[in-house]
């Protein structure tokens, strides 16, 4: 047997001063990656007001990777007067709508979508007081939750004309059945009905696990009722994430959120490339055949009830008019009135829209006018 030789002796020792050297660095980076981690979390935590959802830009970032799960329990209480106001917006149950004050005589019309809907149904109002001005909205509300609002709005009975509204930027999600599973800027609480075809190509309704605040508040207050929701959520909405939507320990570490708030960002410019893009849609989406599904189910039941039926297309900025191409077919086949945003405001220009994706004001006013002369056009046949 041989002795060791010292240069094999001293390359060990050198090897293992290295490891050790790479442990502690790999430790001490760590320690600082937490240390980190914790003054961030505590330099800009959230406020502990449920009230105020909109502390600050900071506060907003490094929250945005929170679970939805954990975002929503921080801003719900059981009790309408306790919690945030964005959890009281958009249930089903009971219906809200809002009407504008109208001379006698006024011919009524119920618009139903999202802000970018009001805003036009406001600038509807102002320029034409010949028109009784209804709105049935919710916040970032996709068609599905306004085609499910018109199912269930009895209050629309006496509107002459109604307005559905569609929106290229959120139609990939248009098979969700909740915000919670999708909009990551806002957590929003309420519901929506999931449409899906059927082999006969017909539209068929999912109705969400809950519709009213109430039944919320009591669904996430009991882990079994919890528990059901969320199963449904997990098996109809294409869009549900254990990752982003389930409250775990992580939620407290401010690394983990920005790692998953850069996850969902990354799934969801997937997830729309493969439904709509400023040169293309895919007529073969499963968005785009419900969509077209909605829109042609929407008119024929307004005019079973003596309305006149008429689709809103918002074409966002950087969308061109693709979402008009992608109805353009249902639209032309069922001869359904329709005013898109395109045809008034040019889709590509930035000076078109507010930071926050609305058409300015001036731009309101005339698809508000375009909206107008499409009624019109319409009524006379």
């Amino acid at each position: 047997m041989h002795p060791r030789s010292s240069s094999t002796s001293s390359f060990e020792v050198a090897a293992s001063r290295e490891r050790r050297r790479r442990w502690a660095t790999l430790l001490w980076a760590l320690l600082w990656l937490v240390v980190l981690d914790v003054g961030a979390s505590l330099a800009f935590a959230f406020p502990g007001d449920v009230k105020n959802v909109n502390p600050g830009k900071l506060q907003l970032f490094f929250d945005y990777g929170r679970s939805m799960e954990a975002r929503v329990r921080r801003m719900t209480r059981a009790d309408p007067k306790e919690t945030a106001p964005i959890t009281l917006a958009g249930w089903y149950r009971p219906l809200t709508a809002v009407e504008r004050p109208a001379q006698p005589g006024a011919i009524p019309i119920t618009v139903y979508g999202m802000s970018h809907a009001v805003r036009l149904a406001d600038a509807l109002h102002a320029e034409f007081p010949n028109y009784a001005v209804r709105t049935v909205a919710g916040p970032g509300a996709t068609t599905n939750w306004s085609f499910g609002a018109f199912r269930r709005d009895r209050g629309n009975r006496a509107s002459k004309v109604v307005v559905l509204a569609i929106m290229s930027s959120t139609l990939p999600e248009i098979t969700s059945m909740t915000p919670m599973t999708w909009n990551v800027s806002f957590p929003l609480a309420y519901t929506q009905d999931r449409y899906v075809l059927g082999a006969d190509g017909r539209l068929r309704v999912i109705t969400p696990p809950y519709e009213s605040f109430a039944d919320f508040t009591a669904a996430l207050n009991d882990p079994q009722k919890w528990a059901a929701a969320v199963a449904k959520f997990k098996r109809y909405d294409p869009f549900y994430d254990a990752l982003m939507f389930r409250a775990t320990p992580l939620d407290h570490w401010t690394l983990v959120r920005l790692a998953r708030r850069a996850w969902i960002n990354r799934r969801d410019r997937e997830t729309a490339s493969d439904v709509l893009t400023a040169k293309s849609f895919n007529p073969d989406s499963e968005a785009v055949k419900v969509a077209n599904a909605i829109i042609a189910e929407f008119a024929a039941m307004a005019r079973r009830n003596g309305q006149l039926p008429v689709i809103y297309i918002v074409n966002n900025y950087g969308y061109g008019n693709q979402l008009y191409r992608a109805l353009r077919g249902t639209l032309d086949r069922d001869r359904i009135p329709y005013l898109s945003s395109d045809t008034v405001v040019d889709p590509n220009n930035p000076a078109n829209y507010l930071p926050d994706t609305h058409f300015t004001d001036e731009n309101d006013r005339l698809l508000a006018q375009a909206l107008d002369r499409v009624i019109a056009d319409n009524s006379a046949r």
